[in-house]
Order: C-alpha cells, then structure tokens, then sequence
C-alpha cells in the first residue's frame, strides 16, 4: 500500500515507521496547503492518506481527498462542524472516509467498556461521573477529541447527563471534563463514577503514540476497496 502522511509531526513520524514496519511504502509528507499542489506529481496516486495535522487543516485536507477519491484516514481532532459536513458528504457521495478520535485498539475497548458501564450506572441514581484527560503541552484542543466521545458516549446512555463541559463551568445536568497540559504525557483518559457508597474508576493511560499509529495504518489497510465513512466500532467488529 502507497501512503501519504498529512501532518508530519510527531505522530506524523510514529504513522511513517508503523507502515514501513508493516511493508508499505511512503510516496510523501504534506505539512502544509502549498504542499498539496505537488499532489498531482506524485510518481502514484496514494491508496490512503494519513491525516494527524491540525484543526484548521484538516477540512481542506478532507476535501482535497474527497476530489481526488482518495481514502481518507483522520485522527485529527477539535474541527467538530467541519468534520460533521465531511462525514456527511463522505455518506452521501460514498467516498471513503475514516474517522477516529483515537485508534488506539486498546482505547476503542475502553470505549465499549466506558457505554456498558454508563447503561449499568442507571441503577445508581445517586452517581456522578466525571472525566480527566491529561496530554501532552502541544495539544492544541481541549479537551480531547477521546474525552469528547466518552464523554457523549455517557450521554447518549444515562440519562442523568444531556450535555458536557469543562469542569471549571460545569453543574447540573452537565457532565463535567478536566483537561490538564502537561509535559510530553501521550495521553491519559479517566473516567469516574462517584457515589456516597463507592467510587468506580477506569484509567487508559497510552505509553507511547505506537498504539495509535498502529490503529491508523490498520484502518487504511481495511478502507481499501471500501465506500463511505467508517469508524473504529466498524473495523474492530469485522476483526473479532
């Protein structure tokens, strides 16, 4: 498989070593808009683009793949309109486009853990979540993409909450999200159900940003030949 790694940054790199590790190639490295006007150069058309770049990019990125009918891999966060309109033109025009907040394997089963335990937590009316994201100084989004879908993830399960918020702000019927900037922390996610009786605690804490370039290669080796938008859910279900 022919890759071209959008946003050649730290997770950038980690995507390139994966894919080499796993037998493909690399054709290029877009780090800004000038440089896909050299897309058409390319010696081959990709068979997949890698995007972790940065929120302001990642529409135009999108957008050039769609007119290219190339596949997309994203798992840029903190675009959430823009991504709304590309997961919607990528479902009605069938062009192929996979999203994730995070691919990390281990955290998508975190994420099936986290909706289970929401449905159970229904029989604790006195129960209150809350989640911590801790990452890295460079993230430019708070709070992350991953803390965001946990987040709606409980939503969507337990009636208690109808929307999220940063902590600082947050009551009611608002399910409050700490961020916390610090050092080079790959990523941290907790999420906590506090009760009088007890508390229930879930951690994912990443070592490495290898797990999420492996989740990211994997994907665009499972988007080929596929249409339309696909998440984590769908290629962890086709795998087990």
């Amino acid at each position: 498989m022919k890759i071209l790694i959008s946003g050649y940054g730290r997770m950038g790199h980690e995507v390139e070593k994966t894919a080499l590790n796993r037998g493909h190639s690399v054709l290029a490295h877009f780090d800004c808009s000038g440089d896909w006007e050299g897309l058409t150069s390319l010696p081959e058309k990709p068979d997949a683009v890698i995007d972790f770049s940065t929120p302001e990019s990642a529409s135009e990125v999108a957008d050039l793949c769609f007119s290219s009918a190339i596949p997309l891999i994203s798992g840029t966060t903190g675009w959430p309109e823009k991504l709304a309109a590309a997961i919607e033109k990528s479902r009605q025009l069938s062009l192929p486009f996979f999203y994730a907040p995070n691919f990390s394997p281990g955290m998508n089963i975190f994420f099936e853990i986290n909706r289970r335990l929401a449905q159970l937590m229904k029989i604790k009316a006195e129960g209150r979540a809350e989640i911590h994201e801790i990452h890295h100084i460079h993230k430019l989004d708070a709070p992350s993409g991953t803390a965001i879908a946990l987040a709606n993830q409980i939503i969507d399960e337990n009636p208690l909450y109808n929307q999220w918020g940063m902590a600082e702000t947050a009551s009611g019927n608002t399910l409050p999200v700490f961020s916390i900037r610090q050092g080079e922390v790959p990523g941290t996610h907790i999420v906590k159900w506090l009760s009088p009786d007890d508390t229930i605690e879930m951690h994912h804490l990443a070592h490495n940003r290898s797990g999420f370039a492996l989740g990211a290669v994997m994907a665009a080796e499972w988007m080929q030949g596929r249409k339309g938008f696909f998440q984590m859910k769908d290629l962890m279900a086709d795998m087990t």
